[in-house]
């Protein structure tokens, strides 16, 4: 039986193969940034298979006027379970008063329609469009 929890303390050892799995390696050629990342997270919450961690949902912000939903992970073979969406709910419930909560995805039809089944929308929907900040030179 598969339980959702939100964890207020994650170790780096206990959730490293769940990136793996996935192939995250910006996080797993840079362990040092994931550990970091992981004890400033907003919150955590992990999807257990008895004693194995097979799930996570990751997020950041200040949890009033901004959650981002970072990480979204479950191992390949506990897929399309229901897993990640329930990951979600529990992580969205605890933050449904939040002014606004965001994520950044692959922009494929399965990832758009299944955060979209979960009731996020495209920016565009707004009027608005997602910026990332890559060409650090230009402060120099």
């Amino acid at each position: 039986m598969i339980t959702i929890k939100k964890q207020e303390i994650v170790k780096l050892e206990d959730v490293l193969h769940l990136y793996q799995a996935v192939g995250w390696t910006n996080y797993t050629n840079q362990p040092q940034m994931l550990e970091k990342s992981l004890f400033h997270s907003l919150a955590i919450y992990l999807a257990r298979d008895g004693e194995e961690i097979v799930g996570l949902v990751r997020l950041v912000g200040d949890g009033f006027s901004s959650v981002f939903v970072q990480d979204l992970i479950v191992l390949p073979t506990y897929q399309r379970q229901g897993i990640g969406s329930d990951l979600m709910k529990e992580a969205l419930g605890d933050y449904k008063n939040a002014y606004q909560v965001q994520l950044a995805t692959e922009q494929t039809e399965k990832t758009l329609g299944f955060y979209r089944s979960l009731g996020f929308e495209t920016l565009s929907t707004y009027d608005c469009t997602g910026m990332i900040w890559m060409d650090r030179k230009k402060l120099q």
